[in-house]
């Protein structure tokens, strides 16, 4: 009897989660933009630091859970930089984030973290190589957008969680204004 009730139970959760994944609005789409970047933290500080100018897109998978949620995934080629003393050091990373949104009408709120591997790097640094760059980095996204159909704008922060030099306490803090495109599905 036992084994029958949790084969029925495990059936209806089963049944449950399918019929909701079925009937979740789904929204795929390109977005792309431009961020300002520059290095936080005590290594960062006693360094003369300025922030750059990078940018990019990719791809976004919009999962909707009813009116007022949904979950995202994206994956993005993005160009982060800062300056130290006049050089600069370029940075491109394929970085995949995860969010939650909020909506309220037009208005979308969202966070999530976000993991970063390194795919490019260029420095006119004399005293600091691409090789000391952190190869995959962790950081946390918040920020708020307005949908309007198919398009829509958005505007985040991005903090880092690890450093992105070996070594030395300095992450990145970003912030990013991107522009977005429904090609399947939208709000």
């Amino acid at each position: 009897m036992t084994r029958w009730f949790r084969s029925l139970t495990l059936a209806a959760i089963l049944g449950m989660a399918l019929s909701s994944t079925a009937s979740a609005q789904v929204a795929i789409g390109l977005t792309g933009g431009v961020n300002s970047s520059t290095l936080t933290g005590s290594g960062a500080d006693s360094l003369d630091v300025s922030s750059g100018t990078g940018g990019g897109g990719g791809g976004y998978v919009n999962l909707y859970l009813g009116s007022k949620f949904s979950v995202e995934g994206q994956v993005l080629f993005m160009a982060q930089s800062f300056d130290v003393s006049s050089e600069s050091v370029t940075q491109g990373y394929i970085e995949i984030p995860a969010l939650l949104k909020f909506y309220a009408g037009k208005l979308n709120l969202f966070v999530g973290p976000a993991i970063s591997w390194q795919v490019s790097c260029s420095t006119d640094l004399t005293t600091t190589d691409c090789d000391q760059a952190a190869t995959s980095l962790w950081s946390g996204i918040a920020g708020a957008g307005v949908q309007f159909g198919k398009l829509g704008v958005e505007a985040h922060y991005q903090t880092g969680f690890s450093d992105a030099i070996e070594n030395v306490d300095a992450s990145y803090g970003s912030w990013y204004f991107m522009a977005r495109l429904a090609i399947l599905g939208s709000r």
